[in-house]
């Protein structure tokens, strides 16, 4: 029988369902093994072949008994110096259980007084947990650069020979990498993610605010205005290239069925 699972363990545990036999008792190939790929990118199913293993009966031998009238279980007293051993034991293991309650007295007193978490062990558990992302994958990519952008958000640089695979076509690669890094470290740390993969949002930038131009004149000329439908890095680049050059206009995105825009105007505060 041929299974295909997330990891081994479920191929294993999915056999021994289909096959109505415990784990141990199967005997199974394995014919792929898993892997989790980048971020979702080349992951592979672990795929077995199983069998139950054949069950051999052995027959117990009968055991005979003896039975006598006369006889009379025996009774054991315990001696004095077992009673002892076990007082000693009781009293022991009461102490052990006074230290293990203080201990985590202790542990919860030092947590507390440990308070914010400081910022470069944060970096240094993302750089740890992006390194072997980046090394099960089946890209040539690595993490040149990580560091805080601001205080409230982590620049990620990658780069290498495959940084254009890792883009994708229309960007879709970015996008959906972005999307999970701003998903995993929003949720943990509680911090903002600017991805650069190559130059490619360098190069985002640069061509946005060339588009810009021509929206920041027409605001300056009516007082209002908003930009064409965008998506992904391209409107958040928008956003806080806006913001910037109309700190006293409202800026914000709005959203018309399936498409987004920034919109600029002077009918509400930016602060309101």
């Amino acid at each position: 029988m041929k299974i295909e699972a997330i990891d081994l363990q479920s191929a294993l545990t999915e056999a021994s369902r289909s096959l109505e036999c415990s784990v141990m008792d199967l005997e199974y190939e394995i014919i792929q093994h898993p892997r989790k790929g980048f971020f979702g990118f080349g992951r592979k199913k672990a795929i077995i072949e199983a069998k139950a293993k054949k069950r051999i009966l052995k027959k117990n031998p009968k055991k005979e008994f003896t039975s006598s009238k006369n006889h009379k279980p025996e009774t054991h007293e315990p001696k004095q110096e077992n009673k002892i051993e076990i007082k000693n034991e009781k009293n022991k293991s009461q102490k052990e259980k006074y230290t293990v309650k203080s201990d985590e007295i202790f542990d919860s007193f030092h947590r507390e007084s440990k308070g914010v978490r400081n910022t470069q062990d944060i970096l240094d558990e993302i750089r740890i947990q992006l390194v072997k992302l980046l090394e099960s994958s089946q890209f040539k990519i690595e993490l040149s650069e990580l560091r805080m952008y601001d205080e409230d958000c982590v620049l990620i640089r990658l780069d290498g020979e495959d940084a254009a695979l890792m883009i994708g076509k229309e960007a879709h690669r970015y996008k959906a990498t972005s999307y999970l890094l701003h998903n995993w470290i929003n949720l943990k740390y509680n911090l903002l993610v600017r991805l650069e993969i190559a130059q490619f949002l360098e190069n985002q930038i640069q061509g946005m605010q060339l588009y810009l131009q021509s929206v920041i004149e027409k605001i300056k000329i009516h007082g209002r205005g908003q930009t064409k439908p965008l998506d992904g890095v391209l409107i958040k680049i928008a956003l806080e290239q806006l913001r910037a050059e109309f700190p006293d206009k409202y800026v914000g995105i709005k959203q018309n069925n399936d498409q987004r825009f920034v919109v600029i105007n002077d009918f509400f505060k930016k602060d309101e």
